[in-house]
């Protein structure tokens, strides 16, 4: 008797045993649904007005085909004043989605904004059902909400022209101080080759092949900074002897011949030399003198003729 109420009770353990290692999986299944984040946070400002999108994260399979078409209901999009805006939700399709949710907002055409887009530099609420369960039958239990802002377009445009501005002023002071650095090495490059190591040498009190190491050294860290800069040393000068320039200046040169001397009349100059002008200064004196001859001459014919004619009488 005692034997069969033994092996009565062993065998009703057992069943009941059984009875909840079987239903501890499908209690376990069940279990809890949340939240994990959203893009944009809650809270978020400077929302772009065009193709506005939330994706919505969360810890179970809440896009299993046994439970989406319910879930796809759960979500409402209300614009500043509390009207309804027109969103879809997408159901995540990559592996490990299971607990992605992308909601599209669809707007209607707003007298503030263009058509498909929300009203800029405005508050929008997403709310997210309670209601919305995982392929276990878990629910979240209470409503999630996710407020943003939408973007100021006028001073996103005026940030936009600052930051242009400045990266435009930025590349001229670049540009004018990378010149700057050219010229600088262009212009030492210069004076390194016209260094002379003898007056260096004399100048710091060192020997000339010091005097020659230190050129070479300060040619080497001037390349290197033309290199840097994209500069250029000048080429040194041949030196040229000078007796092939005196003699293309012989051959250059060029000599006239003239028949004999002429007067500087014939260029149509009006000055008069010192010998011409005393010759003419003797011919006007000369002249004279003939003159006064030639008077006396004459008079005194003319005292002979009154007198012979006195004689005559």
């Amino acid at each position: 008797m005692r034997t069969s109420v033994r092996v009565s009770c062993m065998i009703a353990l057992a069943m009941i045993t059984l009875t909840l290692l079987l239903a501890a999986p499908v209690f376990a299944d069940v279990g809890t649904l949340n939240f994990i984040k959203s893009t944009p946070k809650s809270g978020a400002t400077n929302v772009p007005i065009d193709n506005v999108g939330v994706k919505l994260f969360f810890d179970g399979d809440v896009t299993n085909e046994s439970v989406w078409a319910a879930n796809s209901k759960c979500f409402k999009l209300t614009d500043p004043k509390g009207n309804v805006v027109d969103s879809l939700a997408y159901a995540g399709q990559k592996p490990g989605e299971q607990g992605y949710i992308l909601v599209i907002a669809k707007p209607t055409p707003a007298s503030a904004g263009q058509p498909g887009q929300l009203l800029q530099k405005s508050s929008y609420l997403l709310t997210v059902s309670g209601d919305l369960a995982s392929a276990t039958g878990a629910k979240l239990g209470e409503d999630i909400k996710i407020d943003f802002t939408t973007m100021d377009m006028a001073a996103n445009s005026r940030l936009s022209m600052i930051i242009m501005v400045v990266m435009m002023v930025a590349v001229i002071a670049l540009m004018v101080l990378n010149n700057w650095r050219k010229m600088k090495a262009e212009a030492e490059a210069a004076a390194l080759l016209k260094a002379n190591p003898y007056r260096i040498a004399k100048e710091k009190s060192i020997s000339v092949d010091e005097a020659r190491a230190l050129i070479d050294k300060a040619k080497e860290k001037n390349q290197k900074q033309l290199d840097k800069v994209g500069g250029k040393a000048p080429e040194p000068e041949e030196r040229k002897s000078a007796a092939p320039r005196l003699e293309h200046k012989k051959k250059a040169k060029k000599t006239h011949k003239v028949s004999g001397p002429r007067p500087v009349s014939e260029g149509g100059s009006k000055y008069k030399s010192g010998r011409k002008a005393e010759k003419e200064r003797k011919a006007r004196v000369d002249a004279a003198r003939k003159a006064a001859s030639g008077q006396a001459k004459t008079g005194s014919g003319a005292k002979k003729s009154s007198k012979s004619k006195g004689k005559k009488k």
